[in-house]
């Protein structure tokens, strides 16, 4: 039997509420995981086949560890749950409706750079110069209108809209053809089509609703409007939606995410029971002192005191610095401080609002010698050699693939220039072709130059041989093999000067055939479309920073979820947090305020709260206004610290260092000289 003593009373009630519409309030540090993974138990006990529940949640590293607990807690039966991202989801619907969805057996799915080849290639088609419009800025406006199920987009009337209005809405039917196309689909379609598919087909909706008859969603909050009609057409009139989330964690706003969602549970899913979980197992009361003051302010919420049992402790630190980089140096000198008092680094993190503010802590913690890695950067998924031989092997996959078709024509170069491409695509629009089938008939295609046909067909043969390749087999080998043939290791150094650059894009490119290889090991029946359709998903995965030893510096959106034992929060200030507003957007005071308190819970032990008096903008020196969140903050829960009190000059911080080093030295040897005959 399963046992329920170690949860709390509220967390008790959580699991084993069962029938009917379920939303469960989870503070910050509250046990969400533990109350998600011990309710799927739960069912499971009480009889609920585990192939009729469905958990989903918004990242693998969540969805991995929820499976995970719920095997620990469930066994064999656990392991049969289906337990995914919501997008992963709608890849495994889209794979059994494909019929129905007009797709191959084998689809596509177009990841984020294939996405923005597309919209670059679309405003070529428009006559828009690229350079002059963000294509991702137009993807957005794209992914908002297929989030709210629109199928066209329409510009805002004169004076309420911008040039981006016009210009996406010329482009999105034409990025749907080229999706069309290609028999692909992207990352929004998985979640629109399996809706449209269920809205319009009573018996499609009908088997759906039998096979799940219990819907758990994590991260509730953070749920669009096309994700919650999901959620409503997959649960039909039994409702049994258990949502566990926080409205006061709702943070991406900007992404499309609808904190009405959860606000508005019971109307949606009328009927529904509410439970808060409000005991925090993870900071200390102080700190919890703080998020509660800062985020009571909010207008629109569900009120909740986050609090714990596990003591007050050390009061939150707030600490005024002159500019910039005597705040960072602040930072620094008190990581340094902390390591020398035998603290880890890999238990202080710096979090910031902005990408930019990570610079001077850089800087600092590199003049120091401290080893940190910063997240968020330039991800591997995007770097030119990977994504150079992925869109081969999505070719050998899917020959109708032209924007990845497009981007190998000419690599290794081959002499096959723009203009020679152009004139290929010309020919297969007139004659109705795809780009593969036109370079197939190169020779037709008038005004080339001279010597282009001659120098397509051998990459056109190249194209086939590594099919059958694939076909026959070993996707790991094949790719092997190609990357042989190609010569890409010589072809990526040739590319850099430098030979430490030219390993990287070597390592790059045997990375993605060591994931091939994890592949083939681990799935029963390996094949190339089934690896690139889930690395598409896996490729927007979060990072871990936990893999790392040196200090983490990330922003507070990438924080959510992670917790650290010492955390400082730089730059609370007025325009940096709260925010003054991102590409000309008005700013959302209410969100800027849930991102503030997201930050503070972070914390488990040690907090401290910076900011600067001045900051130098465009070669001027600008005071900087206290960010009025710090007027939140309860008076006994933290204290204004002066600075050059704290601070240590770099000798006394070494001559402290040093004297720990000495006692544990010393330690180790008496430990050594005490046990050296009993060991003998």
């Amino acid at each position: 039997m399963l046992d329920l003593s170690t949860l709390n009373p509220p967390q008790r009630q959580a699991v084993t509420t069962l029938d009917g519409p379920l939303l469960v309030l989870a503070g910050a540090g509250s046990g969400k995981t533990r109350v998600i993974a011990h309710r799927i138990a739960w069912l499971i006990v009480q009889g609920v086949d585990p192939r009729a529940i469905l958990a989903v949640t918004f990242t693998n590293k969540a969805a991995t560890e929820m499976r995970e607990r719920v095997t620990a807690l469930a066994g064999a039966a656990g392991a049969r749950v289906m337990v995914s991202t919501f997008h992963a989801f709608g890849l495994w619907f889209l794979g059994e409706e494909h019929a129905a969805a007009g797709l191959p057996r084998r689809f596509a799915v177009a990841d984020a750079g294939d996405q923005v080849a597309i919209v670059k290639r679309c405003l070529r088609e428009v006559k828009v110069d690229g350079r002059d419009f963000d294509p991702r800025r137009v993807l957005w406006q794209i992914s908002r209108a297929k989030n709210a199920l629109k199928r066209a987009i329409v510009p805002r009337g004169e004076g309420q809209g911008d040039d981006y209005d016009l210009v996406a809405a010329e482009v999105f039917p034409r990025y749907e053809g080229a999706l069309r196309a290609q028999r692909a689909v992207d990352f929004d379609d998985l979640i629109a089509r399996p809706v449209e598919l269920l809205r319009a087909d009573d018996g499609l909706r009908a088997r759906a609703q039998a096979r799940f008859s219990h819907l758990l969603v994590d991260e509730y909050q953070d749920t669009n409007l096309c994700q919650l009609q999901l959620l409503q057409l997959l649960a039909g009139e039994r409702r049994n939606v258990c949502a566990v989330g926080d409205d006061d964690q709702a943070i991406y706003g900007w992404r499309g995410a609808e904190v009405e969602n959860i606000l508005r549970f019971e109307r949606h899913f009328p009927g529904a029971v509410e439970v808060r979980l409000e005991q925090n197992y993870r900071s200390t009361g102080r700190i919890l002192a703080c998020a509660n003051g800062v985020i009571a302010r909010g207008a629109a919420r569900r009120p909740k005191t986050l609090w714990t049992a596990a003591g007050e402790g050390e009061p939150v630190r707030v600490v005024a610095l002159e500019g910039e980089e005597e705040e960072a140096a602040f930072v620094a000198d008190e990581i340094s401080r902390l390591r020398g008092e035998g603290r880890p680094l890999r238990d202080m993190a710096v979090l910031y609002r902005l990408n930019a503010q990570s610079r001077p802590i850089e800087e600092a913690l590199r003049e120091a010698g401290i080893a940190h890695a910063v997240h968020g950067g330039s991800a591997f998924f995007d770097r030119a050699e990977v994504r150079d031989l992925l869109a081969y092997l999505k070719v050998c996959v899917a020959p109708g693939d032209e924007t990845s078709l497009a981007r190998i024509v000419n690599v290794p170069p081959r002499g096959i220039g723009d203009a020679t491409v152009e004139r290929v695509h010309a020919f297969a629009g007139a004659h109705r072709l795809t780009l593969l089938e036109a370079l197939r008939r190169a020779a037709e295609v008038p005004d080339l130059p001279r010597g282009a046909a001659e120098r397509i067909a051998p990459f056109v043969e190249l194209l086939d041989r590594a099919r059958e390749r694939f076909t026959a087999g070993d996707p790991a080998a094949a790719a092997r093999a190609l990357v042989a043939e190609l010569d890409l290791h010589a072809y990526a150094r040739s590319t850099v000067r430098s030979a430490e650059a030219g390993q990287r894009k070597v390592d790059g490119i045997d990375g993605i055939l060591r994931s091939l290889d994890g592949y083939r090991e681990r799935a029963r029946r390996p094949s190339l479309a089934a690896w690139l359709q889930r690395l598409a998903l896996d490729s927007r995965a979060e990072e871990d920073p936990e893999a790392d030893a040196g200090v983490t510096l990330m922003t507070l959106h990438a924080a959510k979820g992670l917790e650290f034992p010492v955390v400082f929060l730089v730059g609370l200030e007025e325009d940096l947090l709260p925010c003054a507003g991102i590409q000309g957007e008005a700013r959302d005071l209410d969100e800027e305020r849930r991102l503030a308190y997201v930050g503070i819970t972070r914390a488990r032990e040690q907090l401290t709260l910076t900011r600067a008096v001045q900051r130098v903008k465009r070669g001027k020196v600008l005071a900087r206004t206290p960010s009025r969140f710090l007027e939140d903050l309860p008076a006994g829960a933290h204290e204004q610290v002066d600075p050059a009190a704290v601070r240590a000059a770099p000798a006394e911080i070494a001559a402290h260092t040093e004297g720990v080093m000495a006692a544990l030295r010393a330690r180790l040897a008496a430990g050594r000289g005490g046990a050296g005959p009993e060991a003998a």
